[in-house]
């Protein structure tokens, strides 16, 4: 790698939101980003994808670079690879769960206000009946959940929880089971947030995707300051917060574009690949 610019830290990870970032409007990988993406990983830079989604949710994605990127998937409960041939969960450094009877919990108050619940490990996605706001998350995600009564089966520990409403609904239904299961006697071994409007998400207590990044810096022996980060949501504010060179993209919210050093253009106008020519200039890459 060459110099960095003067009185920047040269970047050595970069940590890209999928969903609304990496992906465009329509959740395809574009042409121009995945060259600039390849192009960046090409020249030594570790590249990791820092998703809500789990493994297996993101297997076509990985696929069409031509590297295998690290991953932080399930908001920062789970740090890991896929395997290049079984494209299966692989070199797992970071598997948070969810108690099995916090779990069961959090599923009878969701199903008790009128919400079906999506139940998520490395390796599976179970859902008691398809709604039309699950079959949704099926065409954007390209994969099948598993339809069962027994969300639990085998005394399963959940890396998430998701709950996803009808949008017009969303303001009421799930405020309304937020704080039904804040109530719980255990809550304070889970993190509640929302990854969309009409998303909510139980994960295990202190999960967010700012703690998994510090923990694979640490691993690939990569301080803080040379991390840069690009996101669109809440829920990458902390990741944004915790990099050295925090990037918001064009479509983010106010509140995240202030947090940020610097704001790219949209998902739809290829903002990842301006924020990595972005790095390649920092890096003295060009």
């Amino acid at each position: 790698m060459n110099e960095p610019a003067p009185g920047k830290s040269a970047v050595r990870l970069f940590a890209i939101d999928v969903d609304g970032t990496l992906l465009d409007g329509t959740h395809r990988l574009r042409n121009e980003v995945k060259e600039a993406v390849n192009r960046l990983a090409d020249s030594g830079v570790k590249v990791v994808l820092a998703t809500a989604r789990g493994p297996q949710a993101v297997v076509e994605i990985v696929q069409q670079f031509g590297f295998a990127p690290a991953l932080i998937c399930f908001s920062g409960g789970w740090i890991g690879e896929l395997d290049s041939m079984s494209m299966r969960p692989a070199n797992v450094r970071l598997d948070r769960r969810l108690a099995t009877d916090l779990a069961a919990a959090i599923l009878k108050e969701a199903i008790n206000q009128g919400v079906e619940p999506n139940v998520f490990t490395p390796d599976s996605w179970r859902v008691r009946r398809l709604t039309d706001e699950i079959a949704e998350e099926i065409r954007i995600v390209n994969l099948q959940p598993l339809v069962s009564d027994g969300l639990l089966a085998g005394a399963i520990e959940p890396s998430k929880i998701m709950l996803i409403s009808r949008l017009d609904t969303a303001g009421i239904a799930l405020p309304s089971i937020e704080r039904s299961i804040q109530s719980l006697s255990r809550v304070a071994f889970s993190t509640i947030t929302y990854s969309k409007p009409n998303y909510l998400e139980i994960l295990p207590a202190e999960v967010n995707k700012a703690k998994a990044v510090a923990v694979l810096a640490q691993f690939l022996g990569v301080d803080l300051p040379e991390v840069a980060a690009v996101g669109d949501g809440l829920n990458d504010l902390e990741m944004l917060n915790e990099a050295g060179f925090a990037i918001a993209m064009g479509n983010a919210s106010d509140r995240l574009k202030a947090a940020a050093d610097l704001v790219v253009r949209s998902n739809d106008e290829a903002g990842v690949a301006q924020a990595v020519e972005e790095i390649l200039t920092r890096n003295g890459a060009v």
